[in-house]
């Protein structure tokens, strides 16, 4: 072609006209070479033909981004990037076809091409996402934190089966490093609102909208929602740095961030270790919070008996609120002067604060349930040692679980501190029956089933005595002896008339009293009746005086009814004069 070129041009200007055809030839030629060579190298087929590339290839197949060509995001908008993008392109295939490209090919999404689509972000004010309140507006138009973000700073350009989505790991690191918990960007109403529902956890029930009403801290249940500190060791830097003048500048943290986060694209988990944030972050044996400090771990029988362990002979049993993740300062957080230091210290004042002022008494009747039965355990632990060998293995497990429930205070596991107490009356027992010993009275022991759920706030109701329907009552029978529901007699808290403890008149008791089985059981609920004269038909009557001079039983008179009556002429056969009236 050249030869045939510089003939023409020898033989001058006859030849002009075909030259310039030719010139022209050759430019159209050119460009639509170009015109087709960057038609095809903007085909995402054609980024994904290269095998370095097939991760990112597939993930965007599978993402929302699927539609939108590879180009329309890592080319910004502006004919001058189009050609710069295109050249490193070029560059990138010149490398590659003579084995000088690197494995791990490294690409950047610029705001702009991201707002060519999203633009109503920065308009659309808070959204909901996964339970998170987020705002557009503020993270890309103002600083945070004193750092310029990018919309790759959270959206990042490639996860694991997905493409431009959000790393949730970044949002972690943001807010919590460095931060108090429940302060500053780690407030945890700057993304969650307090849910006005019901939750259930394990056996525990907690309504957050008391949250509201009774102004809550959310800190008192959910302590250690967070874990890890989110550093930057420096050897990290070593993975793509070892210019020792770019090293010196590891401490200029405004620099560094100014450089990976604003002007490039850096996943922040490539300089910084990770900080976890949800359930997962905080194990429930970590539930002392700050009272480590002095309770350390497995030297602290509080810490012990709240988590459900330590004791003989009884299996583990952690508080609902340990379960719940309810911290030491959940409770402890009224101030108080105990010699020269300040504590924090927890009273019916904390139950209340949270379930509100009809806990005002639950605190003293579980100190008072504890303190009998401490009292009961004590008793029978000298009564064994007056029996049992010095050193026997169930002395020294029953002192230790007593040591327990004492020093670490029961009512911080009302449950499992009386089932503590319950083992050790096993375990004496059981050592005294092998040394050929009487055994020890168990009647007090009996407990409530222990799927009553109303007795784990109402722990020693089942002791409690008091009067119905004008008759003495005990809770013991019905809630240990037979085992009963709470709720086969009373109704739940929130279904309760103002001033109601029972909920079903007197004569549904007389289902299960009034019963053959129970004829000779009468003064179980009427055992005040003798020391009564009453009026019958206009003549003083003595229940004393026929029970207990004339050796009379309730039944010979009276009938087993739903209200007990009388036998028709059941005064009659004693009392001829009596016969006429008594219809």
């Amino acid at each position: 072609m050249w030869v045939l070129l510089r003939s023409l041009i020898s033989k001058g200007r006859r030849n002009w006209r075909l030259l310039s055809f030719l010139a022209l030839f050759l430019v159209g030629f050119g460009l639509l070479a170009t015109i087709l060579t960057v038609e095809a190298t903007s085909q995402p087929k054609f980024c994904g033909s290269c095998h370095i590339m097939e991760p990112y290839y597939k993930s965007w197949l599978t993402s929302s981004h699927k539609d939108f060509a590879c180009v329309e995001c890592h080319i910004p908008p502006g004919i001058y990037s189009e050609i710069q993008k295109k050249t490193e392109a070029i560059s990138m295939v010149a490398s590659y076809f003579t084995g000088t490209y690197g494995t791990n090919p490294w690409a950047e999404v610029d705001d702009a091409a991201c707002l060519q689509c999203h633009q109503r972000r920065l308009l659309a004010g808070k959204e909901n996402y996964k339970g998170v309140i987020f705002d557009h507006e503020p993270h890309l138009s103002e600083l945070r934190r004193e750092k310029k973000l990018r919309c790759t700073s959270c959206h990042s350009q490639i996860v694991q089966g997905s493409h431009i989505a959000v790393e949730t790991s970044t949002c972690f690191l943001c807010h919590f490093k460095d931060q108090a918990s429940g302060k500053g960007t780690a407030r945890c109403t700057l993304c969650h609102a307090v849910p006005e529902k019901v939750i259930e956890k394990g056996s525990l029930s907690f309504n957050h909208a008391d949250v509201k009403r009774f102004d809550m801290q959310c800190q008192a249940c959910h302590s250690h929602i967070t874990s890890g500190e989110g550093t930057a060791p420096k050897q990290r830097c070593y993975v793509c740095h070892n210019d020792v003048t770019r090293l010196e500048k590891y401490d200029d943290h405004p620099a560094l961030h100014r450089i990976h986060v604003s002007e490039h694209k850096v996943e922040c988990l490539h300089c910084h270790t990770e900080i976890l944030h949800g359930e997962s972050a905080g194990p429930p044996k970590q539930n002392a919070g700050s009272c480590g400090v002095c309770h350390a771990d497995g030297h602290s029988p509080q810490r012990d008996l709240y988590s459900g362990q330590g004791g003989k002979g009884v299996p583990e049993r952690p508080s609902n609120m340990f379960l719940a993740g309810i911290s030491c300062e959940g409770c402890h957080f009224v101030p108080r002067q105990k010699g020269a230091d300040k504590i924090q210290s927890a009273g019916a004042l904390a139950c209340m604060a949270c379930h509100g002022p009809r806990y005002a008494k639950m605190l003293d009747r579980w100190k008072g349930v504890l303190d009998e039965r401490l009292a009961l355990a004590r008793r029978e632990l000298t009564q064994a040692q007056g029996s049992l060998r010095a050193g026997c293995q169930a002395l020294s497990d029953a002192e230790a679980n007593l040591l327990l429930v004492e020093r670490g205070h029961g009512v911080h596991n009302v449950d499992y501190a009386l089932d503590v107490l319950a083992a050790n009356h096993t375990l004496l027992n059981t050592a005294l029956k092998q040394a050929g010993r009487s055994g020890l009275p168990g009647g007090d022991w009996e407990r409530p089933a222990k799927q009553n759920e109303c007795l784990r706030c109402h722990q020693g109701q089942e002791t409690q005595s008091g009067s119905f329907d004008g008759k003495p009552f005990s809770h013991r029978p019905h809630v240990v002896g037979r085992k009963m529901d709470c709720l086969s007699c009373h109704r739940p808290h929130e279904q309760r008339e103002p001033g109601e403890v029972v909920s079903m008149p007197a004569q549904e008791c007389a289902p299960c009293h009034h019963t053959a089985a129970a004829k000779d059981q009468c003064s179980r609920c009427h055992a005040g009746i003798t020391g009564k004269t009453l009026a019958f038909k206009g003549k003083k009557f003595s229940h004393q005086y026929h029970l207990e001079d004339e050796g009379l039983k309730c039944l010979d008179c009276h009938t087993l009814q739903e209200r007990p009556g009388l036998k028709p002429k059941a005064c009659a056969d004693c009392h001829e004069d009596e016969g006429e009236d008594e219809e």
